[in-house]
This record gives structure tokens, sequence and C-alpha cells, in this order.
């Protein structure tokens, strides 16, 4: 019985329902939702950029047009709202730092984000329903071909200094000259006295660089790909002081160890990154290490970029310290005959007594190379009366037994050697021995480095008297041994020298000149070049940025 009452109680409401929704009919009115259409205007893009309707490839600081067809219900009219995003490709990816981009029918905007691929998102909403449509874009933003590869070339400016850019790697074939590259994106000069551009390559996969800036009493970075400015010495350091003297900064590059080293008031300081977390949010550099002055050189490689031969300027010997633990090493004492360090017929040298001052290092062979490389150090005495070479393979621990590698040069056979002002190292001769190029005065020398005191030297280059050679160096692209060979670089085979000739009315100039690949004697001369690029301000330093990846 109660079953059968509650099933004819139920039956009873739902007479009841459908009655009142009977007497209720024609009192609603039921209509089907009207959807927006959203497509690409084909007609009315650039047909170069547009890969597809929905595929777009730009370059970095290019200027982007987006029209959309929006098919509305046919006969109605529609008032429509625009909205246009820009968010990371990848879940796992960063947001771009611009997110909200417009709010116009036509996207017009200049693309300032930094090279990746990323989503471009149309929204389209109905303002009668409130409902919104969207439409996504695949937008692979690319690298400027002045934020690519090429010559970064530092000068004075009117109130600071600036940054130009020649596209070209080696020179072999023409490229462009960019210039006011920092200003025209920060809106203001480098500082007053800026004398250094450094390239700072993280490890290949990472697709990273940063370019740092010295200039008196501090430094800072930017962005490789635009300029932008990144970050200030001021904050790299816990507790800074407001001026500190930078001499050098770099890394070994390549090593997934990812360690950038410095050299300030003549100690080394370091950190280290790990991954693409630290190029996010950039660690401190660890405090200039207290125990040890140093030369500004570092002598690394990108096998294991945490270990760096050091030159002790208290003791004129070299020490070897390991940023992975703050360990500082000495060297033990020379293991060989004392012969072999006669200054008149040895060839050999003590690693912890040199005696002398560092005035250049630079590594003679390819150095992302796993294999042994050897290093070319430059050494003179107080009085400038002495000059020589040391030349050994840098290692992370020395036996300090070296018999050969140390070469005399004397002013009878290198002219002007003990008044050098610049040196390059080649990196294609077989070493040990091989060639170096030094500056005296308007002129460039090849030195041929023999045993004891017979190497000797001639001046493969001679400009217009009253010039002054402002930079020179051996193009070392930084790129991975399988690049280097797939590209067919010619790794180390080109001398690219700056020149102020306003002496001779010639203005500021960077020339490139290659290399003879069985001496290493210099090619051509200032009047017949492999290239040459003109119209610089006073050059103060120049610099090879390697395209990302590579």
């Amino acid at each position: 019985m109660e079953i059968r009452l509650k099933f004819m109680i139920s039956l009873a409401s739902i007479v009841l329902i459908w009655s009142g929704c009977s007497k209720d009919k024609g009192n609603y009115t039921y209509s089907t939702l009207d959807e927006l259409q959203i497509s690409t205007d084909m007609d009315e893009v650039d047909p170069t950029v547009f890969i597809t309707a929905d595929s777009i490839e730009i370059q970095q600081n290019d200027s982007l047009k987006v029209q959309l067809k929006v098919e509305k219900p046919s006969g109605k009219e529609k008032k429509l709202a625009y909205k246009w995003y820009l968010t990371q490709y990848e879940q796992s990816g960063l947001n771009p730092s611009i997110y909200v981009i417009d709010s116009t029918a036509v996207l017009r905007t200049k693309i300032r984000v930094t090279p990746n691929l990323y989503r471009l998102v149309a929204e389209v909403k109905d303002l009668a329903t409130g409902v919104s449509y969207s439409k996504v874009f695949a937008l692979n933003v690319a690298t400027a071909e002045w934020g690519g590869e090429g010559w970064l070339v530092l000068q004075e400016a009117t109130e600071g200094a600036d940054l130009s850019m020649i596209t070209t790697r080696d020179g072999s074939n023409k490229g462009q000259v960019y210039h006011d590259l920092y200003s025209s994106t920060n809106g203001h000069q480098l500082p007053k006295g800026t004398f250094k551009v450094n390239v700072i390559d993280y490890a290949t996969n990472l697709r990273a660089q940063k370019i740092s800036f010295l200039y008196p009493g501090g430094a800072l970075q930017v962005r490789s790909t635009d300029y932008a400015d990144s970050s200030r010495s001021d904050s790299w350091f816990l507790g800074a002081p407001e001026h500190m003297n930078m001499q050098l900064n770099s890394s070994a590059g390549g090593s997934s160890a990812g360690f950038e080293y410095m050299v300030v008031d003549n100690r080394i300081a370091y950190r280290q990154f790990a991954g693409a977390a630290s190029l996010a949010k950039p660690p401190l550099f660890f405090p200039p290490f207290e125990g040890l002055t140093v030369a500004p050189f570092v002598i690394n490689a990108a096998s294991n970029d945490q270990y760096y031969t050091l030159f002790d300027l208290e003791s004129k010997g070299f020490k070897v310290f390991n940023a992975s633990n703050s360990v500082l090493s000495s060297i033990g004492k020379y293991a060989a005959a004392a012969s072999n360090l006669d200054p008149e017929k040895g060839q050999g040298f003590d690693l912890t007594a040199i005696g002398d001052n560092l005035v250049y290092a630079e590594n003679s062979q390819p150095i992302n190379l796993t294999s042994t490389i050897y290093w070319n150090c430059f050494f003179r005495d107080n009085q400038s009366s002495k000059t020589y070479v040391l030349q050994f393979p840098r290692s992370i621990s020395y036996a300090n037994n070296f018999t050969t590698g140390r070469y005399q040069l004397l002013e009878a056979n290198c002219p002007g050697i003990n008044t050098a002002t610049l040196f390059a190292n080649p990196t294609f001769l077989p070493m040990p021995g091989g060639v170096f190029y030094y500056v005296n005065g308007s002129k460039i020398y090849t030195c041929q480095l023999k045993p004891l005191a017979s190497s000797s030297a001639k001046a493969d280059l001679s400009f217009p008297e009253g010039t002054i050679i402002k930079a020179m160096k051996i193009f070392k692209s930084g790129y991975t041994t399988a690049n280097i060979t797939a590209l067919a670089v010619p790794e180390g085979k080109v001398l690219v020298v700056a020149t102020d000739e306003t002496a001779s009315g010639k203005g500021h100039k960077v020339y490139f000149f290659q290399l003879d690949a069985q001496t290493g004697a210099i090619k051509g001369s200032p009047a017949n070049p492999a290239d040459v690029y003109e119209g610089f301000h006073k050059i103060s330093d120049i610099s090879f940025k390697k395209a990302l990846g590579r």
C-alpha cells in the first residue's frame, strides 16, 4: 500500500507540472546561439610573415599586422570587442613580459619580446551575448639580423658610448652595419668611458647569451638579441661596494657547469648557472676571493670551466682555483732538472716562480675542444727590456716539470716587441710552437715561435703613419666542434683589426684579414684586405658574437 501510495503521489505531481507548463505555452522565446566564425584575412596580411593562416614568423622588433575575417549570422549586426594576447607556447614555459598587446579590430604592433615560440591569441567578444570566441596563432619570433651573429663594435659617442654590429662572421661575405644599437633600444647611451665589450656564452643547449660592458667603477649586462638593459654590477653581489674596478668577465661557455667569472680589483669572483631557471633569475656572484690577488687573465677551457689557472701578483707564479668549492691549490716545486731553467740554454720554466709581469694570455687552440689546449702567456720585466712567451697546455693540475715551452723574444729579431701594445694568437697551427701577432705603432707583426732565442718577426701589415690600432682579435667563434666542421667555419684563421686613422684623414675602420693556413702569415694589406668597414666613431673594443644554439 505504501509503495502504491508513493507512486500515485509522484504521478499526480508530474501531471500538475505538465499542466502548468501547458498554460504558459507561448510565454517564452527560444533561440539558437549565433556563433561567430573567425579566420585570417589573408588578403590583408603580409604573405612573407604568414607561413600559413595560423602560423606567423617574424623578426624581433619588426612590425606585425593581423586582420581577421569575422563571419556573423546572416542579416544580423553584431557589436564586437577585440583583445589580443601573447602567451607562452609550451605550458611549462615562462609567460612573456607583455601579455595584453592590443584591443583593436586590426592588430598593428611592434614585436618586442625576446626570440622564442609564442601563442598569439585573438579574442572576439559578442557584446550582446557576452560570449567570447578566439583564434590562436603560432608566433615564431626570430632574432633580428643585428641581434644574431656578427662583430660587436664598441665606440665612443656624444655623451657616453654606443654599440654597432657588423653582420659578418669572417669577412668572406659582405655584412650589413647597424649603428647605435644600445641607445636605440634603451633610450640612452652607455656610461662614459665604457672600454670593453664581452660576449658571455652559456651552455649551447640553453641557447643563451649575455653581452657585458665594463666601464670605470662598474659594469652592466644586456640581452644579446636586442641589447636591452638587463642588470648592473651593483646588483651582482650581496652588499657590493658602489665603486668596483671591473677588469675582466667572461665564461668558458659550452659546459653544463655554467660558471661565469670576473676579475674585480685583481680578485677572482664567479657564479654558477644551473640551467634555464638561473638565466631567468641570475644568481649572485660569490664575493671576490680574498686569498689571492691576480692578473686580469683567466686560463680555462669549456670542458671543465670551474677550474681557473691564475697568475698570482704577489708570488709572480701560477696557482689553480676551483670555483666549484672555492679551493685554491698551490702548484708543487719544479720537478725537472734545474738546467732546463737556464735563461740562455734551457727552454723549461717553473710555473710557481716566473718572476716577471703577465701582460697577456690567450688560448692558441679552439677552447671548445676536450683535448689538451695550449695557451700563450706573454711576460715582460718591470723595465720593459725583456719579453718572452710561455706556452703550456692548460690543465686542472700541474706536475710542474716543463722542459720546453719558453720562447725568448729579442728586439734584434722581433722589432718593437718590448713595447708591443696588443697580442693575438691563431688556433689552427700545430702546438707547441706556431705564430702570434703583435702591434707596435702603426704596424702588425707576425712572429714565428722557435726554440731558445731564435724566434723572429716581420711586419705583415703597415698602416698609414699616425694610425692607432685600437683592437686586434682572432676570429674565435665559440661554436661546438661539430658546428665548426658542419658550417666550414675558418676557426682562428681570420684576423680582425680596428683602427683610428684620423691622423691621415681616413676615419675609423674595421678590417678583416685572412691567415695563411700553412704558415699563419697575414694575407693582403690595408689597401687590399679580405674586407673592410668604415663610418664608425672612435672605436674602443670589438668582440665576436656567435649565433645561439651553435
